[in-house]
């Protein structure tokens, strides 16, 4: 679920593309899975169609379990293009998944992750299209991400970890019971910290 105003609309980097409605301060959460999101565990997947499957695959987002998830509406967090200079990435506060802003994102700027930080437990490449002087040109999965680009995106994230309560967040206003227990684990990091993985984690100073 998105916590920020966005557009859909055609992008230059590939089909149609999702742009901010608004100003969005680096350290913003910008999306969690909600409660009305729908998760697909691998029994289920089984069980649908080839074209559910192809559906799924496109627009949805596999957890390190092989689980599945696809929001309610289908709006999803892929259909942010790839950029291998993203301005969102992958963040894990106490386990509970979301996409933190790691720098300002002006109103119409379209925004952009990098999809080398999801897990997939299939194969896959594509061709990156994202044009950015950092672009790695192939991506996909069981492609290797080289240490530069992993540090670059520690470093980016740790700087945004410090605005995180600095900023406005819609998060902290949202109802939905994921995402109060999302507030309730970033409010309980009283010095965020950003452990060094793949997938990045929060966590705070003095549990190191």
């Amino acid at each position: 679920m998105y916590l920020i105003k966005i557009r859909s609309r055609q992008s230059r980097i590939e089909g149609n593309g999702l742009f901010a409605g608004e100003f969005i301060p680096i350290g913003t959460i910008v999306y969690f899975y909600g409660s009305t999101d729908r998760f697909y565990s691998k029994g289920e997947l089984k069980r649908l169609s080839e074209e559910e499957k192809q559906s799924l695959f496109k627009y949805g987002v596999e957890d390190e379990l092989g689980n599945w998830n696809m929001t309610e509406t289908g709006q999803c967090l892929v259909e942010a293009n790839h950029s291998c200079d993203a301005n969102i990435l992958s963040l894990f506060v106490d386990g509970i998944y979301c996409n933190i802003a790691i720098r300002d994102i002006h109103a119409g700027e379209e925004i952009t992750i990098d999809y080398g930080m999801f897990y997939n437990s299939y194969p896959w490449h594509l061709e990156c299209k994202c044009n950015s002087p950092l672009c790695r040109k192939i991506i996909g999965c069981g492609i290797p991400i080289d240490s530069k680009t992993i540090d670059l995106w520690h470093f980016r994230t740790s700087e945004a970890i410090k605005h995180i309560f600095l900023v406005k967040q819609p998060l902290f206003l949202n109802d939905d019971v994921k995402a109060m227990s999302l507030a309730q684990a970033i409010r309980k990091k009283r010095n965020p910290t950003v452990f060094p993985y793949i997938k990045f984690s929060m966590i705070s100073e003095n549990s190191v």
